[in-house]
């Protein structure tokens, strides 16, 4: 939370701070004045053959980042949307992603926060705050640490104990009526004990408006909190106790209409910022919640991790046990309207309990380096999803309906590393790894009142799968790295679980295999004022797991997981950071990505939805979209330029400017109703601070052009609806620290 004195943007290709270890950069800093404030100053990740984002305590401050879905503007080629309206993460890295609107499977980008895995969407909210960076690695990961996956992982390291007394406060007050506040404090209890305390809370924001009455939705009400206590146990061995908990009972975001699909209710909103909302009395009866009620969150995450490391002088040990738990229960008003249509509320009760050990000669002055360990992770969940279709017509779905499963997963991983200096330019890298993922569903019910109830068996899913990664760096010069790998990786299969209502959608779907191909150069010039970074990839996709709707005769489309046997994704990505002036810093990051389906056949939706408005009748259509462009944003660019002066001693002043855009997407082939429009926004601050830095003020404007645009599209029952991403926001902030 004690942001560096200039809030500034300090991307960089950096080592990831990996759960198995801290990275190199853990223990620098970029501080105000001349070079030392310089994005170039993070030196060690040159000489690193890996691409890995990071971003800067300071950098997320100054972007006002409290959300992960804000980090998306910061990294090349990276998406991270809500899934609905809900809290719930979906990524997508370098075009492969995951969009789990059941919430019952594993991920393809991972979240580690303090080298703990996230494997659920929802558990990531409630986390931004107290932060000491952020880590983004692309491409298949699980070699080191953790829980394989395909497309990469975000690594979220938070503020430590100080061996020293620090506390802070920070304010940051916006239009919409929108406070954020921040608070540490942080020291020692002995010598060998330190503790820290972090607050996070939110207030207001809401800028949605009822389209019946002109009433506004999407105020935040949410709070968290964060403990910590380090104790040295000798000059060897430390033991490190986290404990976190977080309550979100914020507005759900609304939705606007795009279209509606089999009756016409509203007409498309023009205003992406309208929305409408309604439940009727028997509906929130049944699920128990007032009449005349908001679409809400009640969203609670919890955890506690413990982490223990020794260092045998040849070696280090160390260990991370933790357990997280969630509890949700959300409303959500989908098809826009006070007619119940879409009308849902979904509760999920899960919990994670993982252990991770290793062992690791990593970051000594070896020639031959290596890290062996094993990762062990049991989720349990039960979870509910309740509809209110009764408006849709007395020949649709006139009823409420009620789906109900538990689900229970068993995963191991087991991977081992090394590398070998083989002369002094040149290095040489291997990596394996196995596992072992065995999931269950059971108790699966799906009841339309007063129309069926229908009680399905248990299902097995069993994944089974080795990775590896082969990597060569050559140090060209003190300024050059030119490096390369190659990588398979592997993402587990599993289940869709949501209004089931014929067994052949409980079929599991496969894992998903990636051979990808990495190649790039790191170079640094002018005495360390100019850094340019380039990298390219190419990834042969396997059985890649995707979202797709199937038709069920008498009931209509419904989301089902596939898998596309053959897909071909390939791209490049760059950075360009100078430091031309004292003072004065420019950024340029940028991806471009390209994506085709080699071998897929897929339900052609605009097809059925016409026909069903010609006949009445919902009739399959199938489409080859062989060779068709899978549809991700193909060009991604986020820029930077700051500015500090010294007016005197005793002053530094700020100025910043940014910009980001991102390329349109289309989420389901063939259907380009889904699409969703390219964007370009831009943000400005001014901050003024004492040369000591304890204390600032500034000014701050986001989306400054005020442009209308969208995060996510999907289709409920009856309509299309997206989700509209945030006006322009003008704000000012203080903090303050001891």
């Amino acid at each position: 939370m004690a942001a560096p004195k200039q809030p500034a943007r300090t991307l960089s290709h950096a080592p990831a701070q990996h759960a198995a270890h801290p990275g190199p950069m853990a223990n620098e800093a970029i501080t105000v004045d001349g070079l030392r404030n310089s994005p170039l100053n993070l030196r060690k990740s040159q000489h690193v053959g890996e691409v890995v984002t990071h971003i800067s305590a300071s950098d997320l401050a100054v972007h006002h980042v409290d959300t992960l879905q804000n980090i998306q503007n910061l990294v090349p080629n990276l998406t991270i949307q809500p899934q609905g309206a809900t809290a719930n993460n979906n990524f997508s890295l370098r075009g492969v992603g995951f969009k789990d609107f059941t919430s019952n499977n594993t991920p393809s980008v991972m979240t580690y926060v303090d080298g703990v895995a996230y494997p659920i969407g929802f558990m990531t909210s409630g986390l931004m705050y107290d932060l000491a960076g952020v880590d983004v690695m692309p491409g298949p990961v699980g070699y080191t640490h953790g829980q394989a996956v395909t497309a990469g992982e975000v690594n979220i390291t938070t503020n430590t104990p100080t061996d020293t007394f620090h506390a802070g406060v920070s304010e940051d007050i916006a239009s919409y009526a929108r406070s954020r506040t921040s608070l540490y404090v942080s020291g020692p209890i002995s010598n060998r004990l330190r503790y820290r305390i972090a607050g996070y809370t939110a207030h207001g924001g809401g800028y949605q408006i009822n389209r019946y009455n002109g009433e506004h939705l999407g105020d935040a009400n949410e709070g968290a909190l964060r403990g910590k206590l380090d104790w040295d146990v000798d000059s060897r061995t430390s033991i490190n106790v986290t404990g976190h908990w977080a309550q979100d009972d914020s507005d759900t975001p609304g939705v606007f209409n795009v279209k509606d699909l089999v009756t016409p209710f509203i007409a498309p909103d023009t205003n992406n910022l309208i929305t409408g909302w309604g439940f009727r009395p028997a509906f929130t009866k049944m699920i128990g919640v007032p009449a005349n009620t908001k679409p809400f969150r009640n969203d609670t995450t919890w955890g506690i991790d413990l982490t223990g490391r020794h260092d045998f002088g040849w070696a280090e040990l160390k260990s991370i046990s933790a357990y997280e738990a969630m509890y949700i229960h959300n409303l959500l008003d989908l098809d826009s309207t006070n007619v119940a249509t879409d009308d849902q509320y979904f509760t999920n009760n899960s919990n994670v309990f993982s252990q991770e050990v290793w062992l690791s000669n990593e970051n000594r002055p070896n020639r031959f380096q290596w890290t062996i360990g094993a990762y062990y992770a049991r989720t349990a969940t039960k979870a509910r999803f309740f509809y209110d279709f009764s408006g849709s017509g007395p020949k649709l779905r006139p009823y409420i309906e009620a789906t109900r499963y538990n689900q229970d997963i068993q995963a191991f991983n087991q991977y081992a590393t090394a590398s070998y200096r083989l002369a002094p330019r040149w290095k040489l890298s291997a990596s394996v790894n196995h596992e072992s993922d065995d999931r269950h569903l059971s108790n699966l019910e799906t009841i339309q009142y007063g129309f069926s109830d229908v009680h399905f068996p248990t299902h097995g899913a069993l994944t089974n799968e080795f990775g590896g990664k082969g990597e060569l760096d050559f140090q060209a010069t003190s300024n050059v790295l030119v490096f390369a790998d190659v990588r398979k990786g592997f993402k587990p299969g599993g289940f869709t679980a949501n209004n089931t209502v014929i067994s052949q959608q409980l079929n599991p779907y496969k894992p998903e295999s990636l051979l990808a191909y990495e190649g790039g150069i790191k170079t640094d010039w002018l005495d360390h004022r100019l850094r340019v970074n380039f990298d390219g990839f190419y990834y042969d996709y396997h059985d890649q797991q995707i979202l797709s709707l199937e038709l069920v005769q008498s009931y209509g489309l419904v989301g089902d997981f596939v898998n596309i046997p053959k897909s071909t994704i390939w791209g490049l990505e760059g950075e360009i950071d100078a430091n031309p002036l004292p003072g004065l810093f420019l950024e340029q990051h940028f991806g471009y990505q390209r994506g085709r389906y080699d071998d897929l056949k897929f339900l052609n939706t605009t097809a059925v939805y016409a026909n069903y408005a010609k006949t009445g009748v919902f009739t399959p259509a199938y489409t080859s979209y062989d060779g068709f462009d899978s549809g991700i944003p193909k060009l991604t660019l986020n820029g930077n330029v700051s500015y500090v002066m010294h007016p005197n001693r005793k002053w530094d002043v700020t100025w910043q400017g940014d910009y980001s855009y991102r390329g349109s997407q289309l989420d389901v082939p063939g259907n380009e109703i889904y699409r969703l429009p390219a964007y370009f926004l831009m943000g400005m601050s001014l901050n003024v601070a004492p040369h000591h830095g304890r204390w600032s003020v500034g000014v701050y404007v986001s989306n400054l052009l005020d442009r209308r645009y969208v995060v996510t599209k999907d289709n409920g029952y009856n309509s299309f609806y997206g989700i509209p991403g945030a006006p322009r926001f003008v704000g000012a902030t203080m903090r303050y620290d001891l």
